[in-house]
């Protein structure tokens, strides 16, 4: 494909093993290194950082869920959960929504998240979003959001894999069961939830049983209007090579 740089990054248990010379980061094509790289992902402009950020710098997996954020968000106040660099939010700006909050605990990804924000500040919409991020523990900042009774009319929850082995499903199952809990709590009358799993060893079934079980727990009636897995360019040849999932439902109490 006659590419202009090659970067190679390894996972941290690569890293730890024999590397023959190699290191995460490395630049494998002589010329100069780009870094950040600067892109647009259906008209919202973003940076990745291919050589020390999280995987390769931007999660294009998620590339349509968030398209299909934006296209929903106008004249809403929009919720996102584990917001990373800031992709559901910045498409949900770019898409007309009133405000947005982003929460992570990373101060690197919110760092740039906030300058996502300003490299689409030419668009009318994100300059009119009233778009905030806050860092800290998703669980406490939903908990504080619940107690001073703020509502969203679309909450996207989007967590990084909690489950890293078999031995960790229970714990996973129950992590999304909570976040569920949390994030039904904070969704309007009729408004949009979004849930999304990254983790190859919880099946669909689960996951998307997790969901409604505690949405019925909580007295919640959720009206599926889409689930949603890979992109057409994500081919799944093996088992856990379909990891993606997630939920698209309306919240009625």
């Amino acid at each position: 494909v006659g590419p202009n740089q090659i970067v190679l990054r390894l996972a941290r248990r690569v890293q730890a093993g024999e590397t023959f010379g190699l290191a995460d980061g490395d630049s494998l094509l002589e010329g100069p290194l780009v870094n950040p790289v600067e892109f647009s992902e259906f008209g919202v402009r973003f940076e990745a950082d291919v050589v020390t950020g999280q995987k390769t710098g931007h999660f294009l997996d998620q590339r349509d869920n968030r398209r299909r954020v934006g296209k929903l968000s106008k004249g809403k106040d929009v919720l996102d959960v584990f917001c990373s660099t800031g992709g559901f939010a910045l498409h949900a700006a770019a898409g007309g929504a009133r405000s947005v909050l982003g929460i992570d605990q990373s101060p690197q990804a919110l760092a740039a998240a906030q300058k996502h924000v300003e490299l689409n500040s030419t668009l009318d919409s994100v300059r009119r979003c009233d778009i905030r991020f806050d860092k800290g523990d998703a669980f406490d900042l939903l908990d504080r959001l619940r107690t001073q009774k703020k509502r969203f009319d679309i909450v996207v929850v989007d967590p990084p894999s909690f489950a890293q082995k078999q031995a960790d499903i229970d714990s996973a199952l129950h992590a999304y069961r909570r976040l569920t809990q949390r994030g039904l709590a904070l969704v309007t009358d009729g408004g949009l939830f979004v849930q999304a799993s990254c983790s190859s060893r919880i099946s669909n079934d689960e996951f998307f049983g997790a969901i409604h079980d505690t949405a019925h727990q909580a007295r919640v009636s959720l009206v599926q209007q889409r689930r949603t897995g890979h992109a057409l360019d994500h081919p799944i040849g093996f088992a856990h090579g379909g990891y993606l999932k997630a939920l698209f439902a309306r919240v009625q109490r």
